[in-house]
């Protein structure tokens, strides 16, 4: 006969599934305890792990995901990240935040695309456009990026970066617009002064034209001085648009690419097509084969390059650098010289004699120190005077000398590597190992992937093992 399923039969289920599902929870709980203990402590990687695993035994607190996914990312494990983050999205508890840092996971993977969808997720929050703006600049989609900092500047008026961001951007593809949101930037922020003025400058020269492809090619130079070769390629771009025929701005689109590490030289070829009889042409072919690994070719560009413009002490310096790559210093040596007759007054004729003097150990006592002080007369605020200096007076033996030029280099530029490194040379030469090791140190931390900071690395790893 058939029994009903009575109240202490439910009892006694619900009691045995109680029995077998607890252990799950509680165990959860510890892992959550174990996990926050962890990430206290800075072990970031083991707390990822953790919250990972009380995720998964408490599904009813799927947020958990998510901060695993934050802790992989302070614990550098952008894979693992992306992993938690994804998990979180398919129990639809990833919050905005937390797409930002799936895009920031997947952008630190090199996987940009799907960035860009997880940042997209997160809109409207500003720093999605700015993630967004930012990735589609680094993929040359110029136009959305300039419409995410747009959108950006809308929900933060106040970000002198948007403004910055915007600004440049505009230089390069509408030199016109520019000047409003640059101006704003440094409004916003007056550390952004100095860049914003050399660009303007550039601007505003530039506009004394009414030839669009000139105005193009000026604003190109100068987001090129400043470092922002992706942006100069495209001013330079636009300017061949406007006028195909442009010699000078082929030019500088090759000089642009290459800066960026492409090719170049078809648009260095065609610059000589259009105006071989543009000194700047030659320059910039000159340099072109110079990274050719061609110095003896170099040479002759750089030659038609003074011989149309015999007063520009570039094309000297241009011609001794080349004649230093080929060995025949004493050559290289007069051209130096004839720089700085040209451009007595001229820190970079300066700066370049005082390098090749000191760099081959050619006359420093006679020329390379003396140029080294004049140098410091005509730039007293420039860190690269008194570390020139101070190279001039290691060179010479004179460690004393050179300690007190450098540690003022040091003082003019604490964020430069190159006073620290030269400092722990000249502390070594002298035998004073804990100041020289710490100066190394510095030159190190400072430059961590540049070349003052590799060798002082060398140096940490042969003298302090």
């Amino acid at each position: 006969m058939q029994k009903n399923f009575g109240a202490t039969q439910l009892f006694i289920l619900v009691g045995l599934m109680t029995l077998i599902l607890a252990p799950r929870p509680i165990a959860g709980a510890l892992n959550l305890r174990t996990a926050a203990r962890l990430d206290a402590a800075g072990n970031k990687t083991d707390a990822a792990l953790a919250y990972a695993t009380a995720a998964a035994r408490i599904p009813w607190m799927p947020w958990l995901w998510v901060q695993a996914g934050r802790t992989a990312m302070d614990g550098g494990e952008a894979g693992n990240a992306i992993s938690y983050f994804n998990k979180a999205a398919d129990r639809h508890a990833i919050t905005s935040s937390g797409w930002l840092s799936l895009g920031s996971a997947y952008q630190e993977q090199g996987q940009v695309s799907q960035a860009i969808n997880a940042w997209k997720q997160a809109l409207p929050l500003a720093r999605a456009d700015s993630f967004l703006a930012a990735a589609e600049r680094s993929r040359g989609n110029f136009t959305e990026a300039i419409a995410y900092w747009r959108a950006n500047i809308t929900l933060e008026p106040e970000s002198s970066a948007a403004h910055y961001s915007l600004g440049l951007l505009l230089a390069a593809t509408a030199p016109g617009q520019a000047n409003p949101e640059l101006i704003r930037a440094v409004d916003l922020c007056t550390a952004l002064e100095a860049p914003v003025q050399s660009l303007r400058t550039a601007l505003n020269t530039a506009f004394l034209s009414d030839d669009r492809g000139y105005q193009f090619l000026v604003s190109g130079q100068a987001l090129g001085a400043l470092g922002e070769w992706d942006l100069a390629a495209e001013a330079f771009r636009n300017a061949t648009i406007s006028r195909p025929v442009y010699g000078e701005a082929w030019a500088w689109l090759g000089e642009a690419k290459q800066q960026q590490g492409l090719d170049g030289s078809l648009e260095t070829e065609q610059a000589i097509t259009f105006s071989p009889g543009s000194a700047m042409v030659q320059g910039l072919y000159g340099m072109f084969l110079q990274r050719q690994g061609k110095p003896s070719d170099a040479l002759g560009a750089f030659q038609k390059a003074a011989d149309l413009e015999p007063d520009n002490p570039g094309w000297q310096i241009a011609l001794g650098s080349a004649t230093e790559q080929t060995g025949d210093l004493v050559k290289a040596y007069g051209y130096y010289i004839k720089a700085v007759e040209l451009a007595p007054a001229d820190i970079s004729t300066w700066q370049a004699l005082v390098t090749f003097s000191v760099t081959n150990s050619v006359d420093v006592e006679q020329t390379g120190l003396p140029a080294a002080r004049r140098l410091i007369g005509l730039a007293a605020d420039d860190w690269q005077s008194f570390d020139l200096a101070g190279l001039a007076e290691f060179s010479l033996g004179n460690y004393s000398a050179a300690a007190v030029y450098l540690k003022k280099a040091a003082k003019i530029g604490p964020s430069e590597a190159a006073p620290a490194l030269h400092l722990g040379l000249v502390f070594l030469q002298t035998g004073e190992r804990n100041t020289a090791f710490s100066y190394l140190t510095l030159a190190k931390t400072l430059d961590p992937k540049g070349g003052y900071g590799l060798q002082a690395g060398r140096l940490l790893e042969q003298y302090f093992p």
